[in-house]
């Protein structure tokens, strides 16, 4: 018999405890130059301790001769211990200060530009366009609520992203306007009594209908209650046909709209009405085409297209050209973003017979600590050792303990930064040693490697290595290159060499960039290509495979053929 109790006992155990501080390093560690350019900006916001170290520090630092040991930390003066303070100042003396280069071509080129040209503006969404236009539009007061919310669900495409009956489903307020409109249309007459009923059996759940169905079935014959039942399910059935009329009507004035094929709910229903608004005849071979033949357009079979419509193989030629100058995607001119410029984290040069890597200090601000405060910092210490000795202690104020708490932050986010430019420095350092042939002769040199090779070699952790490498570029002679990027797997040769996929994937796309557009290469042929002309060796299915990660279509839907 188990007897429980309850009681008191000291157990002794060991733990993991991260604390803010160390969450924070190891945040930082992961961070975008772009993003952590935005912590910094947040903590001099809500840091008032923490200031960007003026430019004329940097001059005077060498004269100084009192420095702070908060300042000592910064990471102006920190560059010594990074171990790379005289090659940068070698890297300027030799001029190959890529960004200065860059700046002072682009305050060139700007000389006598407007200054508002260079902002930029946000872009008008696909959304914005359409509900532009129904402004334009003569809609009624409940047709308009109607198109907002049609609208509303067209996804970034130009499709509407869900059907017109999920959509009553789901929202309560359209149903009311389509009664509405029903009801102003006198398709029902519609009092408040009447639209109250309407709404409740318009809203009942397929759920609900299909149990009340399957119920009735098992059920013994009872003619008055059947009766009833029926007529429910026949109101349920013809109100929502009429609403979803009213949807679809709606729905149909939005497809009219630019751009042409907008609101569509399949890629067939998006070409059809894009010929329709190019004026071609409901019944002419192009539609014909898009209407019964869909699926063997997509695998490109003509010939049996031509076979099926019983037209001339030329003609269904030219129906084929006109399908493919369509816009798939009409939302695409839409959905496009800003161009954003990578900016290298860590440049490699080559100079003389060694490369040399350089971290790219530009646009991150140089911090420190305010020096009044820790003036104020150091007066209140040495203030409160006094009354210790004097015998006279006193409790620090809530000002002081708020100060010292913002310098701690401060001091301690300094030293985040430090360690993270460290830490990339000593990755693409340890890169430089592994990958030293391909800087020197490309991607055909790329060699295969993983995080536990460059983890081991500085001696941190992999997951830090992962970090540190996660939306980090580096400039070298070859490109510009995510850290990522040379960290890869690699196919056994069966004679010990081993092969990167990159260098696989690197031969795959010239072949196919080469290949005679009419007469694609296959997988097979690929793979027979491969061995032939660079002794690599591999599966068919590793080639597709590779193809698919490129995003490169197989070879029958590759084909051109005209």
């Amino acid at each position: 018999m188990v007897t429980m109790r309850m009681g008191l006992e000291m157990k002794m155990s060991q733990q993991l405890i991260m604390t803010p501080q160390l969450q924070q390093a190891i945040k930082l560690l992961q961070l975008s130059r772009i993003e952590l350019e935005e912590i910094i900006d947040q903590n001099l916001v809500e840091n008032p301790t923490l200031e960007i170290s003026p430019v004329e520090d940097d001059d005077e630092g060498a004269d100084s001769k009192e420095e702070s040991p908060a300042e000592a930390k910064s990471l102006v003066d920190e560059q010594a211990q990074l171990s790379y303070d005289d090659e940068w100042q070698n890297y300027i003396e030799s001029g190959a200060g890529v960004m200065q280069d860059v700046r002072s071509r682009l305050n060139d080129s700007d000389e006598g530009s407007n200054p508002l040209e260079a902002t930029i503006s946000k872009k008008n969404s696909l959304a914005d366009h359409l509900y532009w236009q129904l402004d334009m539009s003569n809609f009624g007061p409940a047709e308009y609520e109607i198109a907002e919310y049609l609208i509303g669900n067209i996804d970034t495409d130009g499709y509407l992203s869900i059907s017109l009956r999920e959509l009553l489903a789901m929202t309560p307020k359209l149903l009311k306007h389509v009664i509405k409109t029903l009801g102003e249309k006198g398709i029902l007459p519609v009092t408040d009594e009447d639209a109250t009923q309407l709404f409740d059996i318009a809203h009942e759940s397929r759920a609900a209908l299909e149990i009340k169905k399957k119920g009735r079935k098992k059920q013994a014959p009872v003619l008055d209650e059947e009766d009833e039942d029926q007529d429910d399910v026949t109101d349920l059935s013809a109100v929502d046909n009429e609403m979803c009329g009213v949807l679809e009507s709606v729905l149909q004035r939005i497809q009219k709209f630019d751009p042409p094929g907008v609101g569509a709910r399949t890629l067939q229903e998006c070409l059809i009405n894009q010929l329709m608004m190019l004026k071609l005849p409901p019944d002419s071979l192009t539609v014909r085409i898009l209407k019964e033949n869909m699926q063997l357009l997509e695998q490109k079979d003509l010939k049996r297209i031509a076979r099926l419509q019983k037209a001339d193989i030329k003609e269904v030629v030219k129906s084929y050209q006109i399908i493919t100058e369509l816009e798939p995607k009409p939302g695409r001119p839409f959905g496009g973003e800003v161009t954003q410029y990578v900016i290298p984290d860590v440049f490699i040069y080559k100079r003389g017979s060694e490369y040399v890597v350089y971290m790219n200090q530009d646009s991150i601000p140089r911090l420190r600590i305010n020096p009044y405060y820790q003036n104020m910092i150091k007066n209140q210490k040495d203030e409160s050792e006094q009354n210790k000795k004097n015998g006279n202690e006193k409790s620090q104020d809530m000002t002081y303990q708020y100060i010292l708490e913002k310098v701690k932050s401060g001091d301690w986010l300094m030293k985040s930064i430090e360690q993270r430019q460290k830490t990339i420095f000593r990755v693409a350092k340890s890169i430089l040693k592994f990958q030293y042939e391909f800087f020197e002769k490309g991607i055909d040199y790329l060699k295969p490697l993983v995080l536990k090779d460059v983890a081991e070699d500085i001696d941190v952790h992999e997951s830090t290595v992962s970090r540190i490498t996660t939306n980090k570029y580096v400039y070298t002679p070859q490109g510009i290159f995510e850290l990522k990027y040379f960290f890869t797997s690699g196919i056994d040769q069966g004679d010990g060499d081993i092969i990167s996929s990159k260098k696989i994937k690197d031969y795959i796309g010239k072949l196919i960039d080469t290949e005679k557009k009419k007469k694609p290469f296959t997988d097979l042929q690929i793979k027979n290509k491969l061995l032939e002309d660079a002794g690599i060796k591999v599966a068919r299915r590793t080639v597709a495979k590779y193809r698919e990660a490129m995003n490169i279509l197989p070879s029958n839907k590759r084909k051109k053929l005209y």
